[in-house]
C-alpha cells in the first residue's frame, strides 16, 4: 500500500523540528557555555543558580570592604608609628631639659621644636585616604582635631565595615579615643607646692569602673595631697604636682593602667570645686603644647611633664596594638574568602557550565541525524524539503 505525500510529510516535519530543536540547544550551549538559557528548561537548578550568585555577589562585596579595612588600617598603623616616634623624640628633649643645667634661650629653642612637632602631629591626626579622614570615625569627610583649639569635633562613632556576616571592624577610628590621654589636670591652681588649701573638700576619682573617694583639708598643701593618694592608692592611681605653663601649680592624677580611662571631679565646694568637673584630660596634641609652652616661657619641665609624655607614648602605643591586631585580623581573612569564593565558582559552574566536549559531540551527532532525515525523504520520494515551502 502506498504511504499518502501527506503523511510522509507531518512525520518529517516532525522529526526535523525536534532535531532543529536540538541543534539550536546545543549551539546556544556552545556559543554561550551555559547549560540553561531559560528558567522554565530547568527551575530547581536556575533557582540554585541564583542563590548561589547572590552569595558570590555578597561575598565579592565582603572582599571589598576588607581591602578597604587593610588599606585603612595599614596607613593607621603606618601614622600611629610616625606619632609613636615624634613623641619617643619629644620625650627625650624633656628629659634633657629637666636636668636644669640648660639656659632659658636653650629651653625656647626646645620650646620651638615642640611647636614644630605639634604642626607636625595635627598634620598627622588630621590626614586623610581617599577623601575621608583617618581619625574622623563615621564623619567621614569632617576635619577631626580644630587647628586652633586641639579639640577633637567630629564624630563619637567610629566607622565599621561588615566583612562576613557575622564581623565587622573599625575602619576609620574617633581621634578623641585613640589620641586622648588618660591623664587629668585640675583647673584649680595654686602659687606655690606649699600654699595651704583654704576650703576642703572631697576629690571623687573613677578608674575604669571604681570609684576612690579622697577627702583634703584646709590647711594642707599641693605636697601633702599628693603624698596622701600616692601613699594609699600607689597600686591604682598616681599623683604629681604639676607646674603650669603660666607658673601656678595644679594636681595631675593618672591610672596605673594605661588601657583604664580616669575622670575626676569635686562638687563637695573646696578648693578644686571649680565649676563643670574641675579637671581636664588632655589630649596628646594638647598635652605636646603645655609642655612645649613651659619651655617657649623659659621654665623647665618637672616630672609630671615626663609622666605625661610618657603617658602619651604609652597609649598611642596600646592604640596601634589594638590597629595591629584588627589589622591581623583582616589580612587572615583574605585566604578564607578566597577559598570561599573558589568553592561558591566551582559550585555555580557545576550547575550552570556546559561540558563543552560533551555538547559538541551532540551536536555532531544530531547533525548527521538531519542530514540522514534528509536523505531518506529524498530517497522516497525523489524530492527535497524545497518542494514542499
Amino acid at each position: 500500500m502506498k504511504v499518502p505525500d501527506n503523511l510522509i510529510f507531518a512525520l518529517f516535519k516532525e522529526q526535523d523540528g525536534r532535531i532543529r530543536r536540538n541543534l539550536l540547544d546545543k549551539s546556544l550551549e556552545i556559543s554561550t557555555g551555559k547549560k540553561y538559557q531559560r528558567i522554565s528548561d530547568e527551575p530547581s537548578a536556575t533557582y540554585e543558580l541564583l542563590d548561589l550568585k547572590k552569595e558570590i555577589a555578597q561575598l565579592s562585596q565582603y572582599s571589598k570592604n576588607r581591602l578597604f579595612a587593610d588599606t585603612n588600617l595599614s596607613y593607621i598603623d603606618l601614622n600611629l608609628g610616625k606619632i609613636s616616634d615624634s613623641l619617643n623624640l619629644l620625650y627625650a628633649k624633656t628629659l634633657q631639659a629637666k636636668n636644669q643645667i640648660l639656659q632659658s634661650d636653650q629651653l625656647v629653642a626646645i620650646g620651638e621644636f615642640f611647636s614644630s612637632a605639634l604642626r607636625s602631629l595635627l598634620d598627622r591626626v588630621n590626614d586623610q585616604l581617599g577623601g575621608n579622614y583617618l581619625f574622623s570615625g563615621s564623619s567621614l569627610t569632617k576635619k577631626p582635631f580644630n587647628e586652633n583649639t586641639l579639640q577633637y569635633e567630629a564624630s563619637n562613632e567610629t566607622f565599621k565595615v561588615w566583612l562576613s556576616e557575622s564581623y565587622r571592624v573599625d575602619v576609620l577610628l574617633r581621634g578623641d579615643e585613640v589620641f586622648g590621654v588618660n591623664f587629668a589636670i585640675s583647673n584649680a591652681s595654686f602659687a606655690s607646692t606649699g600654699t595651704q588649701f583654704t576650703n576642703g573638700g572631697t576629690l571623687t576619682i573613677n578608674v575604669g569602673s571604681s570609684a576612690i573617694n579622697i577627702n583634703y583639708s584646709t590647711g594642707q598643701t599641693l605636697t601633702d595631697l599628693v603624698d596622701q593618694i600616692n601613699n594609699n592608692y600607689s597600686n591604682v592611681i598616681q599623683a604629681k604636682v604639676s607646674q603650669n605653663p603660666d607658673g601656678t601649680y595644679s594636681l595631675a592624677i593618672m591610672p596605673v593602667d594605661i588601657s583604664k580611662d580616669i575622670s575626676l571631679s569635686d562638687t563637695s565646694g573646696g578648693d578644686f570645686d571649680t565649676g563643670s568637673t574641675g579637671f581636664y584630660s588632655p589630649n596628646i596634641l594638647q598635652a605636646v603644647k603645655r609642655v612645649g609652652d613651659k619651655l617657649s616661657n623659659g621654665l623647665y619641665p618637672d616630672d609630671s611633664d615626663l609622666m605625661l609624655l610618657q603617658r602619651a607614648f604609652e597609649r598611642i602605643s596600646f592604640r596601634r596594638s589594638q590597629v595591629g591586631s584588627s589589622l591581623s585580623q583582616v589580612k587572615n581573612l583574605q585566604p578564607v574568602q578566597e577559598h570561599l569564593s573558589d568553592n561558591l565558582q566551582k559550585q555555580k559552574s557545576d550547575v550552570e557550565d556546559v561540558d563543552l566536549p560533551q555538547s559538541i559531540m551532540d551536536y555532531t551527532r544530531y547533525k548527521v541525524a538531519y542530514e540522514a532525515l534528509m536523505r531518506i525523504i529524498a530517497d522516497q520520494k525523489d524530492i527535497t524539503i524545497l518542494r514542499y515551502l
